[in-house]
């Protein structure tokens, strides 16, 4: 099962099989295996934090190394060989946005990482995928993936990262789209990961790569400013209240 040499990025909530499907089509087109952000990091930075200034310097970190891998991944794109990423690279603008929409943290910190990202692009590109691949699963499926959590995350911090992920479904199914045309596709993670796997495999088979990614950060950080806007909550989503009620005895955690 071959590839053409692009760099697709896999996106989807927690527990939507990210890390086993990316592994998954490594595994069977020969393409190279991008671990998230997190992972490439040593030694490995805490996920909570106290405080605006807290969340700031972690999703700074966070994003410092999203435009590392980003340059790995071009490097390995140059030499012909495809790459599948285990989240691609706005990873830090997004869930940031999500919780300023949700009441939880202030827009200063936005402000701050945008103006952040802003300046490191112009040290080099950050985050352009030939294509991006939305895992699209039931809430119902992640709810009972987090029950089974071996590290047992609380569950006040998983009802949290899932109102944000909420927002970060509409953003990549809608709004991304719009700055990246024909390059998002979205896709049912049901079934075994051998199977999702071979779904974007087959999406990725028509799609070339991007000639120049000059100037879709700065779209995409328009995006994420529009998206970020605090307002009424998709039908369903847990209101800014009842998350932080159910955080309320954990720290602050980026829940991912």
């Amino acid at each position: 099962m071959e590839l053409p040499a692009i760099l697709i990025a896999l996106e989807g909530p927690s527990g939507a099989g990210k890390t086993t499907v990316a592994r998954a089509v490594a595994g069977r087109t020969g393409a190279e295996f991008l671990p998230e952000a997190f992972a490439l990091l040593s030694p490995a930075p805490s996920l909570e934090y106290s405080g605006p200034d807290g969340l700031f310097e972690l999703e700074r970190i966070l994003l410092v190394e999203e435009r590392r891998r980003f340059r790995r991944a071009l490097a390995a794109r140059r030499r012909g060989r495809p790459v599948v990423a285990d989240t691609g690279f706005f990873g830090p603008l997004t869930y940031t946005a999500g919780l300023v929409a949700l009441g939880l943290a202030p827009r200063s910190v936005l402000v701050r990482l945008l103006r952040e990202a802003g300046r490191r692009s112009r040290e080099g590109p950050i985050g352009a995928p030939d294509l991006v691949v939305y895992l699209d699963v039931p809430e119902s499926v992640l709810w009972r993936r987090a029950a089974h959590d071996p590290v047992g995350h609380p569950r006040g911090l998983f009802s949290r990262h899932l109102a944000v992920a909420r927002r970060e479904r509409t953003f990549y199914r809608q709004t991304l789209s719009s700055v990246l045309p024909d390059r998002v596709r979205v896709i049912s993670a049901a079934g075994s990961s051998v199977a999702v796997a071979q779904r974007v495999v087959e999406r990725a088979r028509s799609i070339s790569p991007v000639r120049s990614s000059r100037g879709v950060l700065e779209r995409v950080m328009e995006a994420v400013r529009a998206v970020s806007e605090p307002g009424r909550d998709e039908q369903g989503t847990p209101s800014a209240a009842t998350v932080k009620k159910a955080t309320r005895s954990h720290r602050l955690s980026s829940g991912r």
